[in-house]
């Protein structure tokens, strides 16, 4: 029996690791290589921010070197979903890239969030989707009065 395949187009998040000792030169042959991929499997980039040099919860060891420090990339992507297993097993096969998480961007339903106030106190890290959720809470008072 062969499960068909669903070719419809979704949103992803993708961040890479790469080594943090880099000069600039060598970064960017790196992040070209992750470009060439995108090209390659025909993927739409929506946004892309450079999260900058962070250290490591712990040490990665890869080819006999030690990275304790690495410089973070993500990327929000749009792609069918019949391109995500390749275009994920080509980035883990990219021997500059140190870890990498593909995943499905997550849609915020913030009239949920609204209702459930232990999801509000949750958000006070985040305080514009939690603003957000606080208006339209404030909206659906409105509505119902």
């Amino acid at each position: 029996m062969k499960i068909p395949q669903d070719k419809r187009i979704r949103t992803y998040e993708l961040t890479y690791l790469v080594p943090a000792g880099l000069t600039a030169e060598e970064l960017k042959v790196i992040v070209d290589q992750v470009d060439k991929l995108i090209k390659k499997h025909k993927v739409k980039v929506i946004k892309s921010d450079e999260w900058g040099k962070k250290p490591l919860a712990y040490t990665i060891q890869i080819a006999g070197k030690r990275y304790t420090e690495a410089d973070y990339r993500h990327l929000k992507l749009e792609m069918e979903t019949t391109q995500v297993q390749a275009f994920n097993k080509d980035i883990q096969l990219d021997p500059q890239v140190l870890r990498h998480l593909l995943v499905i961007e997550e849609d915020v339903d913030f009239k949920l969030m609204a209702d459930e106030n232990t999801v509000l106190e949750d958000l006070s890290a985040a305080p514009t989707v939690k603003a957000k959720a606080v208006e339209v809470a404030a909206l659906s008072e409105k509505e119902e009065k």
